[in-house]
């Protein structure tokens, strides 16, 4: 028997014990069965394999176990680790900021990106930042996608925990050592961001 214990647009997250959870793709309706079911076997797969390779390098991420695709009951999922942390997002401080950039920057050079990178998406077990949710995550080396996973990061902050917002130019920083032409998409990124609110 298992819990429900969240629900979102395109799937749902439920307890099986202590230690795992299981992420239900759900189908939607609206959609031709056929493809339905080929993009979520798809995205489940992409997320599985991009937990996969995190872990493998000793990212913080929740471990993958294994893969569920049962055509009887119509379940595409996989089984993960459950983390008992806290949400980054009701915990922060300057250390755990710091630490949740490092492991941004481990993810990219690994070449993933998140896609949706939030302090909700990000959990502190054990004064550790594990970072959540790769369902929009994706294999990229793109400066363009790294940039957009800042900028998503950076807009967080700014609206969530305006009281760090300040150590914004210092993570650049940090950065900037790794990976320059990415801060350089970033910056076009908040130009054209700042053009808008203009208009």
């Amino acid at each position: 028997m298992t819990t429900l214990i969240a629900t979102g647009a395109e799937s749902e997250i439920h307890k099986i014990n202590d230690t795992t959870l299981k992420k239900i793709r759900l189908a939607k309706t609206y959609r031709i069965p056929e493809i339905d079911l080929k993009l979520r076997k798809f995205r489940n797969r992409r997320e599985f394999k991009i937990l996969q390779k995190l872990h493998t390098e000793n990212i913080l991420v929740p471990e993958p176990y294994k893969i569920i695709e049962d055509k009887r009951i119509d379940e595409i999922s996989f089984e993960f680790e459950f983390l008992t942390g806290q949400v980054l997002k009701n915990c922060l401080t300057k250390e755990l900021l710091f630490k949740a950039f490092n492991q941004i920057i481990q993810m990219h050079k690994f070449e993933v990106t998140h896609s949706d990178l939030t302090t909700l998406n990000m959990i502190c077990q054990n004064n550790e930042i594990y970072l959540i949710d790769f369902g929009l995550g994706e294999f990229s080396v793109k400066p363009e996608d790294r940039a957009v996973d800042l900028n998503l990061f950076f807009n967080c902050i700014k609206n969530e925990h305006p009281e760090f917002y300040k150590y914004k130019d210092e993570l650049k920083q940090i950065y900037f050592k790794f990976n320059q032409r990415v801060l350089h998409n970033l910056e076009k990124l908040e130009h054209r961001g700042r053009n808008k609110s203009k208009n």
